[in-house]
Order: C-alpha cells, then structure tokens, then sequence
C-alpha cells in the first residue's frame, strides 16, 4: 500500500466522520495542545483540510506548530501534503507564485505527515464524542 493511501487510513481513524466533516473540530489528548482540525475547501470528491497543533508561548499568542494543509481524495481514498509551517519555516509542494513543483518537498512533508498521524494514533489521540455524534 503507498504512502497516500496508509495516510488517509490513519487520518480515517482520527477522524471517523472525515467524509462529512463540516465544522472544525479537535484531536484531544488529555494533558496535551488540541489539534485544530477545519475543512478550508469541500468539492463533491476532494476536501482541503488545515491541521494546527498551538504552542502556547507565555505572555504572547499561541503560534502554531506544526501547521499543515493536506488534501484528500475520497473516492480515491488517498490523503497528500500541500503545505508545511512551522517556528523554523514553511515549505510548499507547489509555489503559484513561482509556478513551480518540488517533488523533495512532496515526498518530505508527505512522509512528515505519516509521521505525525502515526504519533497522534500511538498517543491516543481522538476527536471528542460529542463531534463525532454532529
């Protein structure tokens, strides 16, 4: 199975009601930053997600890190990175601006991002009960 598609499983774990997700919701693990969880585009067969964990900084606002958007294919079943942030930079797979591709950038915040889903899962970490009945 590629990377795309282990993604999207494990996203699918964190996020039982991933096809219907209107509202942002949270990833919550007690003792821990919530994981900011919101739809930024919804088309009938792709939805654009943003996933923030804040770090709160004494006497400043919380700044987030990491900061992804990901976009997922739902019939495809498959789950990919568009953009990285976090307190060291950002990186991008595909720069407008620049009208350019990074097949580097793809494959690192790709892989980042199993990463991250894997450690959420091991953690223990789940969208609370009363967003998922919504």
């Amino acid at each position: 199975m590629d990377l795309y598609k282990q993604n999207y499983r494990k996203l699918l774990q964190l996020l039982p009601n991933l096809h219907t997700i209107r509202t942002p919701v949270k990833l919550v693990l007690l003792g821990d930053t919530d994981v900011e969880v919101s739809v930024t585009e919804r088309h009938p067969h792709r939805l654009v997600l943003r996933m923030s964990r804040y770090l709160q900084r004494p006497y400043r606002e919380a700044m987030p890190d990491p900061d992804m958007t990901i976009e997922v294919y739902l019939l495809a079943e498959a789950v990919g990175a568009l953009t990285y942030c976090d307190c060291f930079g950002s990186r991008k797979v595909f720069c407008p601006e620049l009208m350019a591709f990074s097949p580097l950038a793809k494959a690192e915040l790709n892989n980042f991002l199993e990463q991250w889903l894997s450690k959420m899962i091991m953690d223990g970490r789940r969208q609370s009960v009363a967003e998922i009945a919504q």
